[in-house]
């Protein structure tokens, strides 16, 4: 670098410019010369570049991969929930889902779920409850039938990317509509107050991968047949070093508030929630899983299905 002393002072030169001549020039001239313009533009450019690369590099970094221990931890069946006494509901919408199973309906619907379509159990075999073929369809009378739905519930119900509700639940309930001539609607539930909003009339069902609990039963609610075989998992990051249930002693557990999950550690499995350090409640699975890529606990326990639905989405 150059150093040029004028009056006994001495300035220095950047970028090989001139510094007493770049003033000159603009004293003399009221212009930036061209190259220093030039030159500013190119560091400018460089600049953002370099903060462009930074961004990037954020961008890169890899989420979390999950996985599901190999351990079932509570086997349970799906159902659908009616309100106390309406059993003549129940019939009609069993005795159009045993339709869609003779038509190959039911079927054709359920191809479209690989994950679940093997626990299905109107595919394995068994027959559709209370269906004897007697009930005429055709005399179902006209109304408006009301699903409640959790809509984070994939692949049983949940939001498609169009904004519309989609899933094996959504789509079979729909289709039996269709056969009795009944409207179809949809009103996505509170999970954990799903019962409270079926009594208030707020839904004529809850159909969405529901457990069917004895307490249910006992409370008065009319429920279909079972329809799926279900149980739970517990989801952990690949790298954890969690191998079974036993390893979560000491950890931060989630679980979906209202679920039959989070019943089975309150009640049979009660010993293994005692062993965590904390069991921490959601109000949907999608909160569990963001809290365990978060790092914020440990563990999910969840439905099967859901898990596998989940983790496959995230490849």
């Amino acid at each position: 670098m150059q150093v040029y002393k004028t009056a006994g002072k001495s300035k220095k030169t950047l970028y090989n410019f001139n510094v007493i001549k770049y003033n000159y020039n603009i004293k003399k001239t009221g212009e930036i010369p061209k190259g220093v313009i030039r030159m500013k533009k190119i560091i400018a450019i460089m600049l953002a570049l370099l903060m462009l690369l930074a961004f990037a590099g954020c961008g890169k970094k890899e989420k979390a991969k999950l996985k599901i221990i190999n351990e079932e931890l509570g086997a349970e069946q799906y159902g659908i929930a009616f309100r106390s006494g309406d059993e003549e509901t129940c019939n009609y919408i069993e005795a159009a889902v045993a339709e869609l199973v003779r038509s190959g309906k039911y079927k054709e619907i359920a191809d479209k779920y690989p994950d679940i379509v093997n626990s299905l159990l109107f595919l394995n075999g068994t027959d559709v409850a209370k269906d004897d073929g007697a009930l005429d369809l055709s005399k179902a009378g006209s109304r408006t039938f009301i699903q409640g739905i959790d809509p984070e519930y994939p692949p049983f119900s949940y939001v498609g990317d169009d904004g519309e509700y989609a899933g094996f639940d959504v789509e079979i309930c729909k289709a039996a509509c269709d056969l009795l001539g009944w409207e179809h609607k949809i009103f996505g539930v509170n999970w954990d107050q799903k019962l409270i909003q079926l009594d208030a009339k707020e839904c004529d069902c809850v159909w969405a991968g529901m457990t069917i609990l004895d307490t249910m039963k006992e409370a008065g609610y009319v429920i279909s047949a079972p329809y799926f075989d279900n149980t739970q998992v517990v989801v952990v990051k690949d790298d954890s070093g969690i191998k079974s249930s036993k390893d979560l002693k000491g950890k931060v557990v989630a679980v979906q508030l209202g679920t039959s999950g989070e019943a089975l550690l309150n009640g049979d499995l009660k010993d293994l929630k005692d062993s965590f350090k904390e069991l921490v409640t959601c109000d949907s699975f999608l909160k569990c899983f963001t809290e365990l890529e978060g790092g914020a606990v440990d563990a999910v326990f969840v439905d099967y299905p859901v898990a596998k639905s989940y983790i496959a989405d995230k490849k």
